[in-house]
């Protein structure tokens, strides 16, 4: 494997056929196929170091807590805020209607 690939945190891990090709799919960003085979290694493998290994590979692909918490806290703020403005929305004091053109005859 190309040491100049593999993650600051893998750099640990021990030397595993199956265990390199994950560290090298994670380092490509091939995140759907460590998320498939890292389970199925972290279960399998003999050595505990490997199963480990393994699962802080597929715990790295997760998505941050944080982040989604704030994702979803954006979206009840922006949905929120819509429907006041729906329900509470109307033209500023003093302005008035659009009038209605004027049609020229021919």
């Amino acid at each position: 494997m190309d040491e100049r690939r593999i993650p600051a945190f893998a750099t640990e891990f021990p030397r595993n056929i199956e265990l390199d090709a994950l560290v090298d799919a994670f380092a490509r960003g091939d995140y759907a196929h460590v998320r498939a085979e890292g389970p199925r290694l972290a279960g399998s493998a003999d050595d505990a170091a490997v199963r480990d290994a393994a699962r802080t590979l597929v715990d790295r692909t997760k998505p941050d807590r944080l982040a989604v918490g704030l994702l979803v806290v954006t979206g009840v703020l922006l949905a929120v805020m819509t429907g006041y403005w729906v329900v509470n929305g109307k033209a500023p004091p003093g302005s008035a209607p659009p009038r209605p053109g004027v049609e020229h005859p021919r």
